[in-house]
Formats: C-alpha cells, sequence, structure tokens
C-alpha cells in the first residue's frame, strides 16, 4: 500500500466521527490537492482496505487478515 516514490508528496488526511443514536458514521477526507494524478489513484485502494479491516474489527473484534504484499 505504501509508495516510496510517493513519500515526498504531500497531503493532509482528517477524519470526522458523528455519534447516530448506537451508532456513528466516520467520515474520512484525503486532500491531494498539489499531489499528481496517479497518487490519487494509488491511494483510493488503500484507504479501500484500510476503512474495510476498521469495520471488520469493530463490527467482529477480530482483525481481518491482510492480503500477501504483491513483489
Amino acid at each position: 500500500l505504501y509508495d516510496p516514490e510517493l513519500s515526498s508528496e504531500s497531503s493532509r488526511v482528517t477524519y470526522l466521527i458523528e455519534k447516530r443514536g448506537e451508532v456513528c458514521k466516520l467520515a474520512v477526507t484525503h486532500e491531494l490537492a498539489d499531489a499528481p494524478k496517479t497518487a490519487k489513484h494509488v491511494s483510493k485502494d488503500g484507504w479501500t482496505l484500510i476503512l474495510s479491516t476498521l469495520k471488520t474489527l469493530l463490527e467482529t473484534g477480530e482483525p481481518m487478515p491482510m492480503p500477501e504484499q504483491a513483489t
């Protein structure tokens, strides 16, 4: 998920947790205003995996197995 070639690109991640009765809503914003279009494409897949893993942990109490790193 981490690409060292994009490490010099700046970005900002903010999150907001809102209580909604017995549940909550998590909103994540990843600002990539000055990053190249490739960074936006690469980071999208990373956030999908990260948030899916978090959701599984919160719902089941067990971490989701992580896929093997592609070589």
